[in-house]
């Protein structure tokens, strides 16, 4: 027989009885399990926090977020000021 890998256990309580529910569906959503839906959310937010790097999916989306941000700013503003805007509607 094979060697059987364990792995860490991790137990948590919900504060909110329809959060299982919500959990599980969202899972069976991206067709994993509800421990790797968790994990992949918990990995995610300690790599917001800094506690681990960043994913190479989130690496390309910054990426992209600033190279709009440099575009945006070269064209300059776009459209009118929601001031204006308001304004205007007023006037109607």
């Amino acid at each position: 027989m094979g060697i059987v890998k364990t792995y860490p256990r991790l137990n948590i309580y919900l504060d909110a009885p329809e959060l299982r529910e919500q959990i599980r569906l969202a899972a069976a959503k991206h067709q994993v399990t509800i421990s790797a839906y968790c994990v992949e959310a918990i990995r995610r937010r300690l790599a917001e926090d800094g506690f681990l790097p960043p994913s190479l999916e989130d690496e390309k989306r910054r990426a992209a977020a600033q190279a709009l941000d440099r575009l945006r700013t070269s064209i300059g503003p776009i459209g009118m000021p929601v001031s204006e805007l308001i304004e205007e509607g007023r006037r109607r």
